[in-house]
C-alpha cells in the first residue's frame, strides 16, 4: 500500500479546546516551529501522531475529525497538538 504525502498545513481544529493538526506525520518540532509562526501562541501539549476520520457535524455543519484505527475507510495520518498546561506542555 502506498501513502499520500501530506504538505505541512497548520489548521485550527479545535472548538472548546485548543487543537492545532494537519494532515501527515509530520516531524514534531518542525510541526510546532510552524504552528508558532502562523501565530497560534496557546498553551499545547506535545504533538502526537495519529489517524483520523472527518466525521459530519450535523449539530453545527462542517466537519469533526475522530480518532480511529489506520485501516478505517477514510482514515488519514495526522499530527495533533491539544491543549496543555504545566509539566504537560510542549518545550522545545
Amino acid at each position: 500500500m502506498t501513502t499520500k504525502q501530506h504538505p505541512l498545513k497548520i489548521e485550527n481544529w479545535g472548538t472548546n479546546t485548543y487543537i492545532v493538526g494537519s494532515k501527515g506525520h509530520h516531524n514534531i518540532d518542525e510541526f510546532m516551529a510552524k504552528v508558532r509562526e502562523f501565530g497560534y501562541d496557546w498553551p499545547l501539549g506535545k504533538p502526537t501522531h495519529e489517524w483520523l476520520k472527518a466525521v459530519p457535524n450535523n449539530t453545527e455543519g462542517g466537519v469533526i475529525y475522530a480518532v480511529c484505527m489506520q485501516s478505517t475507510r477514510g482514515a488519514f495520518p495526522a499530527t495533533v497538538a491539544r491543549e496543555a498546561y504545566g509539566k504537560e506542555q510542549y518545550r522545545r
